[in-house]
């Protein structure tokens, strides 16, 4: 435990920072922020905190600084510094606690903790330098809210009340506007042009309040139920969300519009004219100018983060037990990349945390317990296993059939891939204006396409062990075992790649792209169709088999001839023995060459359920 360190806080800032680090990225909370390139789902470092880490890392002069609270088991609360390069833990006070960003305000950090505590902590020891009692009923939550710093002061409620704080820099109180009814946790104040915005509640009234830095009420706006989110401001107007809508208020405290909306923690982020901000279960995109909806992109749970945009991405979380963060272009809503945590039995790796961006790193905590780091370039490896046959992509609004044996092909099955315990999925899209010369060309992986960078043209090209291909990734058929590569950069070389995907196929000669089971009786058979594709000429055997939810066996076989490049769809007969088991049953197929079975099991795919009754 770190002692307080009893001195002005004044004497040890060397300068007042006109405007604060914080949640969010600014003090409008636009959650605006700058990178030369896109964050790509490339792991650059993971630091174990324990704990569940539910607030947003905040990233300053080299280093990461975030809380944890909660955690499963033997854990260890703190108020952590991290270096932003390396995720190396610089120091850790274990007095703090909770789920408050951070905002820095000089050489200090200011953060709220969960019994209720404000505290004034030097940046560079760890050392609290001010501890402040606001929040009198801390339940779960304490002070959950994020510090503002705005004009050399800080700004921060307290839910319990609604009141909101005005605190000088040396941590003693200026003044405190109460409502007198209890908000939202998490929900933070923001500020513009010496207004402060923040939620409030007034005998159960829900409220969007603004007063200027003397405490002097400017405006209330009375809102449909409790405001659940933190007021975002793009200058123009205030943005703020209850649970049946989001409301865009003017600066003079008029409507400017509303929208029915089921709101959660996700403040709005405001960019090239739209609000984003998440629901459950999807992401939406309003016209700020008149709440027009332009799109809305589904995703895998509820998202209580906060969106970040930098270079027209959004970047967003999902509170739910395999916490994703994803990549959606800004325009569009088109999901450009996800990275899904894949908890144990038993564990739930929400994440409520927001993206924090700086140094073109993008930082996000999870329930994991862990800090995730992901930088804008970086290679990838996989290992894929391709087997004949063929499928289908969609360019332009024409549909074209591909080898699944082809360049294209390991690039498409390596789209869902796991790595580091997560799994990662990639968007991929093609350009077919030299389909009928040269194939497809690779138009952008990731979100990522041609570009100028410097005065040099970026873009995709693709290469073998000995070179650069000169055809389209279909029309290159890969060898049993290849490695081929996906190089984002000027093309001149592997070695010039920002970002590097690498391939290391191998090819089977036979394979199963389909199990379709019949169910069957005591006595009788079920009936497998295996649809099977050969890359060359030969005989070959399938074997169905696999067992009930009781341990029992069953099994059946086909022997057949194809033909190199035929696809056959092949009949199975199971027998069902008389007194087998009743119920569910799981069943695999399995393909050999006839001259090798059953020493070498060419594919397997499965499983496929069956009843037995």
């Amino acid at each position: 435990m770190r002692k307080v360190v009893l001195i002005s806080l004044t004497l040890i800032m060397l300068t007042a920072a006109a405007s604060a680090t914080t949640f969010h990225g600014d003090v409008q909370r636009t959650g605006n922020f700058t990178a030369s390139g896109e964050i790509i789902p490339h792991l650059a470092w993971k630091t174990q905190l324990t704990g569940l880490v539910g607030a947003s890392p905040v990233y300053h002069n080299g280093n990461i600084y975030v809380t944890n609270w909660f955690g499963w088991g033997d854990w260890q609360p703190g108020l952590y510094s991290l270096n932003a390069t390396t995720g190396s833990v610089e120091w850790r006070n274990a007095s703090i606690s909770g789920a408050s960003s951070v905002a820095v305000f000089g050489n200090l950090l200011v953060v709220g903790d969960i019994t209720g505590m404000l505290y004034y902590v030097d940046a560079a020891s760890g050392d609290i330098v001010k501890a402040v009692k606001l929040e009198s009923s801390p339940s779960w939550w304490g002070i959950a809210s994020s510090p503002l710093v705005y004009n050399g002061s800080v700004y921060v409620t307290t839910f319990s009340n609604g009141t909101l704080w005005k605190i000088d820099s040396d941590g003693n109180v200026v003044w405190r506007y109460t409502t007198g009814g209890e908000i939202g946790p998490y929900t933070s104040p923001s500020a513009f042009k010496g207004l402060v915005f923040f939620a409030g509640n007034e005998s159960g009234n829900g409220l969007l309040v603004a007063v200027n830095e003397s405490g002097v009420e400017q405006w209330k706006f009375p809102v449909d139920g409790k405001i659940t989110n933190s007021p975002s401001t793009d200058g123009q107007r205030v943005y703020v969300a209850t649970e049946t809508k989001l409301y865009a208020v003017n600066l003079d405290g008029t409507e400017a519009w509303s929208v029915a909306f089921s709101g959660t923690m996700s403040t709005a982020a405001v960019a090239y004219g739209n609000v984003y901000i998440g629901s459950d279960g999807k992401l939406y995109c309003f016209n700020a100018s008149d709440g027009t909806k332009k799109w809305e992109t589904a995703v895998n749970g509820k998202i209580d983060s906060s969106p970040a945009v930098a270079g027209g991405v959004v970047y967003f979380a999902t509170n739910t037990p395999e916490g994703t963060l994803y990549a959606v272009d800004a325009l569009s809503g088109e999901v450009l990349w996800y990275y899904r945590l894949s908890p144990p039995s038993g564990s739930y790796y929400n994440i409520m945390s927001s993206p924090f961006i700086a140094e073109n790193k993008l930082f996000i905590g999870a329930d994991s317990g862990y800090v995730y780091c992901f930088e804008t370039s970086g290679s990838f490896e996989f290992n894929v296993t391709l087997i004949p046959g063929k499928f289908e992509v969609l360019v332009n609004g024409n549909s074209y059939e591909v080898n699944r044996t082809t360049a294209l092909g390991a690039l498409y099955e390596s789209e869902n891939h796991t790595v580091n315990g997560a799994k990662v999925w990639f968007d991929v899209s093609l350009d077919d204006s030299w389909y009928s010369q040269y194939g497809f060309f690779i138009k952008t992986i990731m979100g990522l396409g041609t570009d100028q960078i410097d005065g040099n043209w970026i873009y995709w090209s693709v290469w073998n062990e000995t070179g650069q291909i000169s055809v389209g990734a279909d029309r290159y058929n890969l060898n049993q075992k290849e490695t081929v590569y996906y190089c984002y950069g000027d093309g001149s070389s592997l070695n010039s790649c920002l970002i590097l995907l690498k391939i290391n196929a191998e090819v089977k000669p036979a394979g199963i792209s389909s199990l379709e089971l019949s169910n069957g009786n005591r006595g009788g058979n079920i009936t497998a169709w295996v649809n099977v594709t050969s890359a060359s000429t030969d005989w070959y055997v399938v074997v169905v088999s696999g067992v009930g939810e009781q341990g029992e066996a069953i099994a059946g076989i086909s022997t057949f001839r194809l033909n190199a490049g035929e696809e056959l769809r092949v009949p199975v007969l199971i027998y069902i023995p008389q007194l087998a088991d009743q119920g569910t049953y799981s069943l695999y197929a399995g393909v050999y060459r006839f001259s090798e079975y059953p020493a070498n099991l060419i594919h397997l795919y499965g499983p496929a359920s069956c009843e037995v009754s």
